[in-house]
């Protein structure tokens, strides 16, 4: 035992003396040597989970440029408020007089700026109110421009006295813009918050309120279908339609609509659109759930799977376990047994239980097998036609449950048997044609 706890590096017998001087120490020399392995362990650990995050950090794209649209689902978390910036690429048309995004975000903070200034000044000054920058020189005595730029610049050394009179002005405008303005008055609606200036309470509400806004517009509409339209959404009847609709365009309507640069897409995309915002669910597909299917006296649901022709044909028997120490046999043999210890083919029989967020414990599942494989059933191809058995018998006994094992794709078959050695022989293994003369 003495060669037991000789210490390896330094840090083994760090932890050895902190071991012997700990009051609750483990008192057995098997009980150190685990308890500084663990920490060895753990320490490994996070070294090696630290160099993976380092490896993956420059391959995960975080950071999406200004005027870049994401077209990763993951990067952007499936965000569907995508406006486009221009220019998009270079030398791209900007209409005359488009607000792009950044420069609507820019104006927006700027004015919120300018009302929270024009309030700290109606605090400090107790309500003095003047009309012109010239007004408010005319109502301090012995104060001009050239003074004020000289304070300002010895107040902020980093500014020359030009810079510092221009931003006295600046202020100065500021101040005498009135309230009413449409753009200050779009300041008070879209509150600090919204635009995420500030860290209030209501800040999450208050921008979901001006998302959902925005998302009614056509604009916004328009963007949504042009981004869906780029993910290959549409099927063939939306194209004929599109098509429709755009031959449906004199060429004054496209001049017309085009001037505002979003307009003829709107047009051509109409019902595209309405489709791929949900509006219109008739496109989407339901799950049938059908009656369950228990036997009465005995509890017990019974499912079927099958793969590759007449090769893998399983039968699984299910029932409520109300101990909770419920398990899944196949053949009346642990899975283990059966696939060989195969932790990947117990997982794949085990997963429509976590698909339909049910635990396996609370059930008792044996699988009969009927089909002609043999000896071994440690393979892929079985442990399907096993998944596919216990997935059908727990939609017989839960009906509901059919709506998640059926999106995860459980209850869908292939039905394309392996290709035999022998094609031309009439099961195409080894069963010949019946000779006849001819």
């Amino acid at each position: 035992m003495k060669q037991l706890l000789s210490p390896r590096t330094a840090r083994h017998a760090r932890l050895f003396r902190l071991v012997s001087e700990m009051t609750s120490a483990p008192l057995s020399d098997g009980e150190k040597l685990a308890w500084v392995n663990s920490h060895i362990k753990r320490n490994e650990d996070k070294e090696l989970s630290r160099e993976e995050e380092e490896l993956r950090e420059p391959l995960i794209p975080l950071d999406v440029g200004e005027n870049s649209m994401t077209t990763n689902s993951q990067a952007s978390h499936g965000n569907l408020f995508h406006f486009r910036d221009y220019p998009m690429y270079p030398g791209e048309y900007v209409p005359p007089l488009h607000n792009t995004l950044s420069s609507l975000r820019d104006n927006l903070k700027f004015e919120l700026t300018a009302q929270s200034l024009k309030e700290a000044w109606m605090r400090i000054s107790e309500g003095m109110f003047f009309n012109s920058v010239h007004d408010y020189y005319s109502s301090v005595d012995g104060l001009d421009e050239e003074q004020l730029g000289e304070i300002v610049s010895a107040l902020l050394p980093d500014l020359n006295s030009y810079e510092s009179r221009a931003l006295v002005l600046h202020i100065l405008e500021i101040l005498t813009k009135p309230t009413n303005s449409p753009s200050r008055q779009l300041g008070q609606v879209i509150t600090a918050d919204a635009v995420g200036l500030d860290n209030a309470p209501s800040h999450y509400t208050n921008f979901l309120e001006w998302m959902g806004r925005m998302a009614e517009t056509q604009a916004f509409k328009t963007e949504h279908a042009l981004f869906e339209f780029s993910r290959r959404k549409f099927n063939k009847n939306d194209v004929q339609i599109m098509f429709e609709n755009y031959n449906l365009m004199s060429k004054a309507t496209i001049a017309l609509d085009s001037a505002d640069s979003y307009s003829h897409f709107y047009t051509v995309l109409k019902d595209f659109s309405r489709k791929v915002a949900g509006e219109d669910t008739r496109h989407q597909i339901g799950v049938r759930i059908d009656e369950e299917e228990i036997d009465l006296k005995t509890g017990i649901a019974v499912g079927h799977g099958r793969a590759d022709g007449e090769k893998y044909i399983f039968t699984a028997l299910i029932r409520e376990n109300r101990d909770h120490n419920g398990s899944v046999t196949l053949l009346g043999k642990p899975l283990s047994k059966i696939f060989d210890n195969k932790s990947w083919l117990m997982e794949m029989v085990l997963m429509p239980f976590d698909e339909a967020k049910l635990n396996y414990r609370d059930f008792d599942v044996n699988i009969v097998s009927e089909g002609k494989a043999m000896p071994s059933l440690a393979n892929d191809i079985a442990a399907f036609a096993c998944r596919m058995a216990v997935s059908n018998a727990i939609t017989k006994l839960i009906p509901l449950t059919r709506i998640p094992i059926k999106k995860a794709g459980l209850l869908s078959v292939d039905r394309r048997r392996e290709p035999g050695q022998f094609p031309g022989f009439v099961d195409g293994k080894k069963k010949k044609r019946r000779f006849t003369k001819r």
